[in-house]
């Protein structure tokens, strides 16, 4: 006879069961009994019924909710067993469980064992683990129980199924939790219209119980809670607490630690040992006194620091500004300048005019003098230079005169005879003796109205013309005096950087201005002045005195020289007259103070003296070029033997003044003038063998010439 039992299920059983089981008081003795709710009935199939079968593609664990267990009275032995449990299908793990159980279960998994009944009191962990697994659940986490005994049939779980990015309606995770309830409400399948209205009405009836059911799970939390916490407390999760002994040792313990024995120290081991103490000490003392002594010196040493640093700080900033006036000033001196020295170099332009007509009156005269002379005794043949007339017609139409015609010598020769009466130290000689002298005369007299004319007109350019080109300037650039005062604490107070910016190589361009300004009228070769007894020396000799520079700036002085005064020399050279003693003196001492600041060996004293040799040898080599032209005549009378011994005392005159010049120019350009002189003037005119007057004169040339010798 085969018995079929169903396990009962509804909702109903079930909450009148628990509803029975809430009465129940608790007690740590009582064991749950099985079996309860189960109901024996006989499997009556009917026409129905095979209606009513659910098709095969519904949930096939529907199918485990009937569970029929066969009894036979045949013998159990190995084999027979074997084959009714592979015949017997399983059933869900909850399914045998009561509701008791699978509410202890569900809070306390991993004290029960689902394959065996579950009885007693969970302990402390058991019940520790229930409300972190309840709080979990409460925050919306999904707790899976691992020690449930539960295994799936299906090994994929829900992660893999839902890996994909396309999920089906029914496969979403996230569903309302409905799933437990999928037997009843989940499925459809053909009854009648009665029996479907009665079963609709059954459904709706167990959802509404199980929505109440679930409302009062809620209120009875905090009932659960405090239950929980009485289970702890009187479920035996205690304490165990260890028993004192009074004769262990306590915990923090520490043996003292007992001296060796040592015997006594003597006195005399005290004394020594007090006496090497206090000299440590005095010694301590001592590195203490020095360390402090250091110290102090140290603290002295960065006070000394922190002054000078002060004092440089202080320094650089008067520096910067002192640099930036400096700046300013220097860019207005140059609009200065540039704006000035156009005008100075007109009134320079007019004074040198002046001193150059009457220089080419002076070398005009004495050239035609000498050619009057030359040819008395000698038959001159001239040049077109010498043969050009003073004009074509004179103010009234007339023809002039030539000037080597004989009306032209007369008329010279007569005025130069009234020049020499009024010498008084020439009237009065005769004979050879005055011929000499007349020869040896520059003859460079002008007349005394000229002079005073000359000379008022050099006076008003260099005081009413000078002082109107300088009314309208401001008085920091008015004299030498303002304008050095300005550059003279660049040497006193920042001489490194003087020296470093070659200041007195630079400061000549600006101070170049005024030194012209003060030597707007000076002629080298007729008025002699010492470079000392200038203002501008003496006023540029005390620029940068100091207690630290005592020295005058000779570099900026010889700077001054150079660019100036040579310059000046230089530019009135063409009115030098090489026949004139004064001048040719004057030269010579110019040419001595130059050298005192500028060296002989320097380019720019060498050029000075190229150029005056040049300007020397040009005025002597015009004449010799005639002389060598010239033929001697024969049979002189006495007036051509006087313009002969007179031709030869004027070129003589070279001799003579080249003598100033010995120590100012080299010997290779000396002897090249005395050569020129020599062989090409005075020799040509000579005939030493025929005439003792000539033999005479020779040995007077060659006197001249040993002093020329010496140096």
């Amino acid at each position: 006879e085969t018995i079929v039992q169903k396990t009962i299920t509804s909702l109903a059983e079930k909450k009148k069961k628990r509803e029975a089981k809430k009465t129940i008081s608790l007690s740590f003795d009582q064991e749950e009994e099985g079996g309860e709710g189960v109901e024996e009935f006989q499997v009556k199939k009917t026409n129905k019924g095979y209606k009513l079968q659910i098709r095969e593609d519904l949930n096939p664990l529907a199918d485990l909710t009937d569970t029929t267990t066969h009894t036979t009275t045949t013998s159990y032995d190995i084999a027979t067993l074997n084959e009714l449990r592979a015949a017997t299908p399983s059933l869900s793990a909850k399914s045998t469980m009561s509701s008791e159980d699978a509410l202890l279960h569900e809070k306390f998994p991993s004290t029960a064992n689902p394959t065996t009944e579950i009885s007693g009191i969970p302990d402390a962990s058991a019940i520790l683990a229930a409300k972190k697994k309840r709080e979990q659940m409460r925050k919306g986490f999904t707790i899976r129980d691992q020690d449930d005994g539960f295994i799936a049939l299906d090994s994929k779980d829900e992660t893999e199924l839902s890996s994909g990015r396309l999920i089906r309606e029914e496969d979403d995770i996230g569903d309302d939790g409905e799933a437990e309830f999928d037997k009843y409400v989940g499925g459809s399948f053909t009854i009648n219209q009665g029996k479907a209205k009665a079963m609709e009405k059954e459904r709706r009836d167990d959802l509404r119980e199980m929505i109440d059911e679930a409302e009062q799970d809620e209120e009875q939390s905090e009932d659960i809670g405090r239950w929980e916490e009485d289970m702890i407390k009187f479920g035996g999760a205690k304490t165990q607490r260890k028993s004192n002994d009074p004769f262990a040792a306590p915990l923090n313990y520490r043996p003292a630690q007992v001296p060796e024995s040592a015997a006594l120290p003597t006195l005399a081991d005290v004394m020594s040992s007090l006496n090497l103490a206090a000299n440590d000490m005095a010694f301590s003392m001592e590195q203490h006194k020095n360390n402090l002594a250091e110290a102090q010196k140290s603290m002295d040493s960065l006070k000394t620091t922190e002054r000078d640093i002060e004092r440089e700080i202080e320094r650089g900033s008067g520096r910067y500004t002192y640099f930036q006036e400096l700046s300013q000033f220097a860019n207005d001196l140059g609009e200065f300048l540039d704006a000035k020295f156009p005008e100075l170099e007109d009134l320079e332009e007019k004074a040198h005019s002046m001193f150059a007509s009457d220089a080419e009156v002076i070398i005009s005269r004495q050239w035609q003098n000498t050619i009057d002379d030359l040819s008395l005794f000698a038959q001159v043949q001239y040049t077109g230079n010498e043969t050009e007339e003073d004009g074509d017609l004179d103010e009234f139409g007339r023809m002039k005169d030539l000037k080597n015609s004989d009306t032209a010598r007369r008329r010279r020769r007569e005025e130069r005879i009234q020049r020499i009466a009024r010498q008084a130290d020439l009237a009065e000689l005769s004979g050879e003796e005055a011929t000499r002298e007349q020869g040896l005369w520059t003859d460079d007299e002008l007349q005394e109205e000229h002079i005073i004319q000359r000379d008022d007109k050099l006076q008003d350019i260099e005081m009413a013309q000078v002082n109107n080109m300088m009314n309208d300037v401001n008085n920091e650039f008015k004299s030498l005096a303002a304008v050095k005062s300005k550059f003279e604490a660049w040497k006193t107070m920042y001489y490194d950087d003087y020296q470093k910016a070659y200041g007195s190589l630079s400061l000549p361009t600006a101070f170049e201005f005024y030194v012209r300004l003060e030597l707007v009228t000076w002629n080298p070769f007729c008025d002699s002045l010492e470079f000392d007894s200038m203002e501008w020396h003496r006023t540029l000799s005390e620029y940068g005195l100091s207690s630290e520079h005592e020295d005058p700036d000779t570099e900026m002085l010889n700077k001054i020289v150079e660019k100036v005064i040579i310059k000046k020399v230089k530019s009135y050279l063409e009115t030098l007259n090489a026949r004139s003693s004064r001048q040719m003196r004057h030269a010579s001492q110019v040419m001595e103070q130059v050298s005192y600041y500028v060296d002989p060996n320097e380019k720019a004293y060498k050029d000075l003296a190229i150029e005056l040799v040049h300007t020397l040898e040009k005025q002597i080599s015009r004449i010799a070029d005639v002389v060598e032209t010239s033929t001697l005549k024969s049979n002189l009378d006495q007036e051509a033997i006087e313009a002969k011994h007179r031709f030869f005392w004027s070129q003589c005159k070279y001799l003579k003044t080249l003598a100033f010049l010995r120590r100012q120019i080299s010997r290779d350009q000396l002897d090249r003038l005395v050569n020129i002189v020599s062989t090409r003037l005075i020799t040509p005119i000579l005939q030493p063998q025929l005439d003792p007057l000539d033999a005479q004169l020779h040995n007077e040339m060659l006197s001249l010439l040993s002093v020329l010798q010496r140096k």
